[in-house]
């Protein structure tokens, strides 16, 4: 089994037929996990990291079909493979992103959206709530979302009020009357290390009913 990598966007279990090949050859198995970022694509055999696929599939019924290029970055024995996207259109990584958040932007149980966030840009100051905390980023729910690409600073508390994490970011992407994801630049090792503990210790509560089957055109 290999280490997964960290999670740069948000991620919603389902249950999605997808098509993949390595070659000339399609297979076809159940992506488990949908992220911005890849899918989670279960029981697949000859998938070793470092592998470069081909995948298609459609996330929702109202939704087109998505094909794109992939690479297996981890493997979980007796379930299946992780992969990250390496080329996808970006108006197709969108339309992935308003469907998690569609999916998860209710659910008030959820760990994920405790956490108040105040960032800074050009002495601005703004609170917001954000949700799915990773160690490479998060999603910060605002209806004024700062430019892609434009660099602030982040401050926010974790469970407990004298774990305060402070870091430089990025504006990575935008989600029309949702907010913004965010990538952390450079953080402490003991912010890291803060978050690692908080994510691993509240996972349980990032699992949501899986999806309705949804089968490839």
């Amino acid at each position: 089994m290999t280490r997964a990598h960290p999670r740069r966007y948000p991620r919603l279990d389902v249950r999605v037929l997808t098509n993949y090949t390595t070659d000339k050859d399609w297979s076809r198995c159940v992506a488990t996990s949908l992220g911005g970022g890849g899918l989670f694509l279960g029981d697949v055999v000859c998938l070793e990291p470092g592998k470069e696929i081909s995948v298609r599939f459609r996330p929702a019924k109202h939704l087109p079909v998505i094909e794109a290029q992939a690479c297996v970055r981890s493997t979980k024995t007796g379930l299946g493979a992780g992969v990250e996207f390496t080329s996808i259109d970006a108006e197709d990584r969108l339309r992935l992103l308003r469907l998690i958040h569609k999916n998860t932007g209710n659910d008030r149980t959820r760990q994920r959206a405790a956490l108040a966030t105040q960032f800074q840009h050009e002495d601005c100051y703004s609170l917001a709530f954000s949700c799915d905390l990773s160690l490479c980023g998060m999603f910060v729910e605002t209806s004024q979302p700062l430019p892609v690409g434009c660099s602030l600073k982040v401050r926010f508390s974790l469970d407990q009020m004298d774990r305060v994490v402070t870091t430089t970011a990025h504006v990575d992407y935008h989600l029309k009357k949702l907010g913004m994801g965010i990538l952390f630049d450079d953080m402490p090792p003991e912010h890291r290390q803060a978050i690692q503990e908080y994510v691993e210790n509240h996972q349980e509560l990032f699992t949501i009913k899986p999806a309705t089957e949804s089968r490839v055109a």
